[in-house]
């Protein structure tokens, strides 16, 4: 089993154990001041999920609600690219009175 985070992919234990000591270990590493920092916090919190039926469903509650934004940011921004794009075009046409 791996979870993909943008491009990378990262491999979860395949035992219970594994996995709960995996993302207890990263959420106390994100808490420590260091080099991961902060990033994992997010991907420990996501394998201990794996495992219970209330977290499963809250990951992808969470999952569908960020595609879900960021297919209507996307329509948004293309929608004022098309908007610009056509203002930009209309500059030189006069009305007709």
């Amino acid at each position: 089993m791996k979870i993909r985070i943008g491009k990378y992919r990262i491999p979860v234990p395949r035992s219970r154990i594994g996995r709960v000591g995996a993302g207890i270990g990263l959420v106390i590493l994100g808490v420590i001041p260091g080099p991961p920092g902060p990033a994992a916090i997010p991907v420990g919190l996501t394998i201990l999920t794996l495992d219970h039926p209330r977290g499963r469903r809250w990951r992808r509650i969470t999952i569908v609600r960020v595609g879900r934004r960021w297919q209507t940011m996307k329509m948004k921004r293309e929608m004022r690219r098309t908007v610009k794009r056509d203002a930009s075009v209309d500059i030189g046409v006069k009305p007709e009175i």
